[in-house]
C-alpha cells in the first residue's frame, strides 16, 4: 500500500548508507522524493539508477553552505516546498578526544549540528511564509544515551541536535510544524559492517553490547522514518524514536567497548 503517495519529502544525505535504503523504501510507498547530497549530479543519477530509485529532483548541496541552501529552497519553491525534511547528512571522526584535531572536531559540529540546523531553518521559513504545515525528522544516535569511546565529539553533536529538534517542536507546534528525531544503533554499513565480517573479536564484543545480538539493518531506520512521516505519528513532536536493538539500555562495561 502506497501510504505516502501524497507526500513530498526532501532527504539530505540521500546517497549514503542509510540514505539509499530510505529513498528506496519511501519510493516504494509512493512518496515524491527530493534527494540532496554532495555527489555531482551525473554520479548521483548513476547511483539512483543502480538502485532503481526514481526521484522528482536531485540537488548537489553542501548543507553547511547557507548560500547553497538558499539556492535550493528558492529552486524548490517554484515547484512547491516539500511537506517534510528528513535530515540524514552527518559525519564522524574516530579517535580519542585528546587525539582529534581542532579541524576534525569543528567539522563534526559543522555538519551534524550547524548544517542540519541551517537546512531545517530554511525549510521552516518557507513553510511559515506559505502558512503550510511541516515535518522535520532529524538524525541523532543511540550514543546520545550511552557515552562511547573514540567518538566523543560525534556523540556531543548528536545530543545537540536532539536539543535543536525539541526546541523547534516547542516553538512551532502552534504553526503545525512538527520536529522529531530518529536515533539508530550500530548500523550494518561502512566500518561497522566491515569489522563485523572480518574481525571475530569485534563481532564478539558487539554481540555483548547489543542485547538483540546483531547489527542493525538500514531498512529498520527507513521503517522508523516511514512512521514519523505517516499520519500514525501525527500527534508526535519533540520525540526521539530510538531504534537500537537495546544498545542504550545500560552503560557499557570496559570489556564491551568496541
Amino acid at each position: 500500500m502506497k501510504n505516502l503517495s501524497n507526500l513530498k519529502v526532501a532527504v539530505t544525505g540521500a546517497l549514503g548508507g542509510i540514505g539509499i535504503p530510505t529513498l528506496s523504501h519511501l519510493h516504494s510507498l509512493g512518496a515524491q522524493l527530493v534527494a540532496i547530497d554532495l555527489l555531482d549530479p551525473e554520479r548521483a543519477q548513476t547511483v539512483l539508477a543502480e538502485n532503481g530509485i526514481a526521484v522528482d529532483s536531485y540537488h548537489q548541496v553542501d548543507i553547511t553552505d547557507s548560500a547553497a541552501i538558499n539556492n535550493l529552497t528558492n529552486s524548490l519553491k517554484n515547484n512547491s516546498i516539500p511537506d517534510a525534511l528528513v535530515s540524514l547528512a552527518g559525519i564522524v571522526h574516530v579517535g580519542a578526544l585528546h587525539e582529534q584535531s581542532e579541524e576534525s572536531i569543528r567539522e563534526v559540529f559543522e555538519v551534524n549540528v550547524i548544517g542540519q540546523t541551517l537546512i531545517a531553518q530554511a525549510f521552516i521559513k518557507q513553510w511559515l511564509a506559505t502558512d503550510s504545515s511541516g515535518n522535520i525528522i532529524f538524525t541523532s544516535s543511540w550514543i546520545d544515551h550511552v557515552p562511547w569511546p573514540s567518538v566523543t565529539p560525534y556523540a556531543a553533536s548528536k545530543a545537540a541536535i536532539v536539543a535543536i529538534s525539541r526546541g523547534i517542536a516547542r516553538e512551532l507546534a502552534t504553526k503545525n510544524i512538527r520536529s522529531n528525531i530518529i536515533s539508530p544503533g550500530i548500523v550494518n554499513i561502512g566500518m561497522a559492517a566491515k569489522q563485523w565480517r572480518e574481525e571475530p573479536d569485534y563481532q564478539r564484543r558487539a554481540r555483548r553490547a547489543i542485547p538483540l545480538g546483531k547489527l542493525q539493518e538500514p531498512l529498520s531506520v527507513a521503517h522508523g522514518i516511514e512512521f514519523l512521516l505517516s499520519e500514525k505519528s501525527s500527534y508526535m513532536t519533540g520525540s526521539n524514536l530510538l531504534i537500537d536493538g537495546g544498545a542504550s539500555l545500560y552503560p557499557l562495561d570496559p570489556e564491551e567497548v568496541i
